[in-house]
């Protein structure tokens, strides 16, 4: 197996970023029999979760940009990339999604729910946004014409954004009258989280996802799939 263990000598738990634990895990693992019938299913994982990281940093570089020229010229192009983004990321996690559902894992970890309710509650923005339900609605849970339209635009550069204020920030519209334009939209993207969501037929029901706030989650629920699936 071609694998490589890039830091030999170092507790797996204080390697970052975790996609980079994954793999010296699985090259800290080579007699693994299992590895020596699934690599690939374990290799593949790996570099899901390498891309999940890739796409991940990618996102923030770009919200840390607008965070510093608000509304200069380029800022519609970058909300553009950050949504190709945001896309990509969406996808690499229905794959892990798929790989966790699959039969390889099932047989050797019995409690993926429990150690992947992240992936699992929030793969619906794969299924709904990234694969469109407006393209190819759902034939088991039939939703309205509306619903699949609004689920379209949640990753479209014509959907409405959702900021959430983070942890010490106070909501942006309570300065809407106290700062300049320019300050604002700095403030928007540097103080806050970017919320993908997404509804339903039922008022009271909604889904909401933000990478920049999920994404570490995301990666420790990936990595204990796969070191269950491999002790």
């Amino acid at each position: 197996m071609g694998v490589v263990d890039e830091c030999p000598g170092t507790p797996l738990d204080t390697v970052f970023p975790i996609s980079k634990r994954a793999a010296c895990f699985i090259a800290r693992n080579k007699a693994n029999a299992l590895l020596k019938t699934h690599f690939l299913n374990a290799q593949g994982a790996v570099e899901m979760m390498k891309g999940l990281d890739y796409h991940h940093d990618n996102f923030m570089n770009v919200i840390n940009c607008l965070a510093q020229i608000g509304m200069q010229d380029g800022a519609n192009d970058l909300q553009c990339v950050l949504l190709h983004e945001a896309v990509a990321y969406l996808n690499r996690l229905g794959q892990f999604y798929y790989f966790l559902k699959s039969s390889f894992v099932k047989e050797h970890c019995s409690n993926t729910e429990s150690l992947a309710p992240s992936i699992l509650k929030h793969v619906i923005f794969r299924h709904k946004s990234v694969h469109r339900s407006i393209d190819k609605p759902d034939t088991f849970r039939p939703e309205s014409e509306h619903v699949r339209a609004t689920q379209a635009m949640s990753l479209s550069a014509i959907g409405a954004k959702i900021f959430e204020p983070k942890p010490g920030q106070v909501s942006h519209f309570s300065r809407v009258k106290t700062t300049d334009v320019e300050t604002f939209f700095r403030d928007l993207w540097g103080n806050n989280y970017l919320i993908f969501q997404l509804i339903t037929d039922e008022p009271e029901v909604f889904h909401n996802f933000s990478i920049e706030k999920e994404h570490a989650k995301i990666m420790h629920e990936a990595y204990a799939i796969l070191e269950r699936v491999l002790k």
